[in-house]
């Protein structure tokens, strides 16, 4: 079984954005109050999310602080369906995820990723008492070993993998 996102102290992911700017994400520190628990910094934002994995799944609180939810597992394949519930600026929101394709090869910045895992979320609400689709999809491009390699969006927004420091945990 592959693992798609490796976790250990020193893991750095480095992400390019459309203007030539980039962001990194950083696994700063296991944290002391709940072993397995690995804290993360994003570049871009203030505050550190935490992301930890039982068993097969990650499960992350870079949703909604506090709120711990599956993001990712290493035993999906095409089909899988679960949804990400939280709370976003008042709003009660979900993001359908649907595990899209698994094996396939794809060539990013310039280096050729094999395997990878494409899971899609749809952006939905709850509005109402009715959950409402927005029309917002994104793809989540995992490679074994490495973690996300990419991501695109209805948007228009793409966001490749542009370096990657992964030591061993």
């Amino acid at each position: 079984m592959s693992i798609y996102y490796p976790l250990a102290v020193g893991n750095q992911w480095v992400y390019g954005l459309a203007d030539g700017s980039t962001f990194t994400n950083t696994v700063t520190e296991v944290d002391p109050s709940t072993p397995g628990r690995f804290t993360m910094m994003n570049s871009a934002q203030g505050t550190p999310q935490f992301i930890r994995k039982e068993g097969d799944a990650y499960l992350t609180d870079s949703f909604e602080a506090g709120n711990f939810q599956v993001l990712l597992r290493d035993d999906l394949k095409p089909g899988d369906c679960w949804d990400i519930k939280f709370t976003a600026n008042g709003i009660e929101s979900v993001l359908a995820m649907t595990v899209k394709e698994k094996g396939i090869s794809m060539d990013i910045g310039g280096k050729t990723y094999n395997d990878l895992l494409v899971i899609e979320g749809e952006s939905k609400m709850l509005y109402n008492g009715n959950l409402m689709p927005l029309n917002f999809f994104t793809k989540y491009h995992y490679s074994p070993g490495v973690g996300l390699v990419l991501t695109t969006s209805t948007g228009g927004v793409t966001m490749p993998l542009v370096s990657t420091r992964i030591v061993e945990g």
